[in-house]
């Protein structure tokens, strides 16, 4: 054969000793990036677990702050309908799914001046929480130093007009400043 050309190979041939020599390399390689991925995922991995936890946490922690705004705009419905502060109180700790166990309730005097609250004021009812997180992102996070809180302080209030002056014996607290 010219110019170093192989034989035509027949059926029953196998591959020759180029082919082999080709396919072993080949081989070795596949061998070789398998390794090279491995090594590269087990590197990512924690850092992508840690992202995901960190998705859930945060996403705990919102479902948690709209349950406890919730609570307190019913807490707040309640207190202009019933303009009881006791009503507003129980009515937001029954809302908030067991977060809390108090809130405040406390009226806004309006331009009358006489310090207590009457019929078309605003009563306000708020509350404070903290979320906590709860997977193990956080202890990574101090693992590399880091000294800070890891919580999510929650203060979240709705405020509404009282629709009938307090009964008798019934006193709101007058919001601070």
């Amino acid at each position: 054969m010219r110019g170093g050309q192989q034989p035509p190979r027949t059926p029953n041939q196998g591959p020759n000793k180029a082919e082999m020599s080709s396919f072993k390399t080949l081989l070795n390689r596949v061998r070789v990036q398998r390794g090279q991925t491995l090594i590269e995922f087990a590197l990512i991995v924690p850092f992508v677990f840690v992202l995901l936890f960190a998705i859930v946490d945060f996403g705990s922690a919102l479902d948690k702050r709209v349950t406890l705004q919730h609570a307190v705009r019913e807490g707040a419905r309640a207190a202009a309908v019933h303009a009881d502060p006791a009503v507003a109180e129980s009515t937001t700790v029954d809302q908030a799914q067991g977060l809390v166990s108090s809130a405040t309730v406390c009226f806004i005097d309006g331009n009358n001046g006489n310090n207590k609250a009457d019929a078309l004021e605003s009563v306000r009812v708020s509350l404070s929480y903290d979320y906590n997180y709860t997977v193990p992102f956080a202890s990574l996070l101090r693992a590399i130093g880091y000294s800070g809180t890891l919580k999510i302080p929650m203060t979240p209030s709705a405020t509404s007009a009282l629709e009938n002056d307090p009964a008798a014996g019934i006193t709101f607290v007058e919001c601070s400043p």
